[in-house]
């Protein structure tokens, strides 16, 4: 095995984290577990013939990897649902936080009517998003 400094291990690790985290995500789409919202919903457009060879890709990727994280004593991340979640809905908030008419004014004169429109509904989008973030912060019951 090569000696391997804290640093590089974790720049390394974190690199293959995140290839392997997308090739999950894609194997999941290619299963047919593809999102369907209210403001964004998936099309798969992906032929036959694309859909094979991509799995086969995915996973010779996925081997290259365990490889790798075997020469190198790697472990695999065990990230937690709760935090991810916490995370990604912070970031959410963030933004939605200037889905208003003042952080519209950026972008031109913000009509008055689409101020009475959208400052309540963002406020409303922060509120929900925050009771998220206070959900999974919490405590198992």
């Amino acid at each position: 095995m090569p000696v391997i400094g804290a640093n590089h291990k974790r720049t390394i690790s974190i690199s293959l984290h995140l290839v392997d985290q997308r090739l999950c995500e894609w194997e999941q789409r290619l299963e047919g577990h593809l999102e369907k919202g209210v403001m964004y919903q998936l099309q798969d457009d992906i032929a036959p013939a694309q859909r094979k060879e991509l799995r086969r890709r995915i996973a010779e990727t996925r081997e290259r990897l365990d490889s790798l994280r075997k020469k190198l004593g790697l472990e695999p991340a065990r990230p937690s649902l709760a935090r991810m979640i916490v995370g990604q809905a912070t970031i959410l908030w963030e933004m939605l936080a200037e889905l208003n008419s003042s952080g519209l004014r950026g972008y031109g004169t913000v009509p008055a009517s689409l101020a009475k429109t959208i400052d309540p509904a963002g406020e409303a989008l922060v509120e929900e998003l925050s009771g998220i973030v206070r959900l999974m912060s919490q405590d198992e019951p």
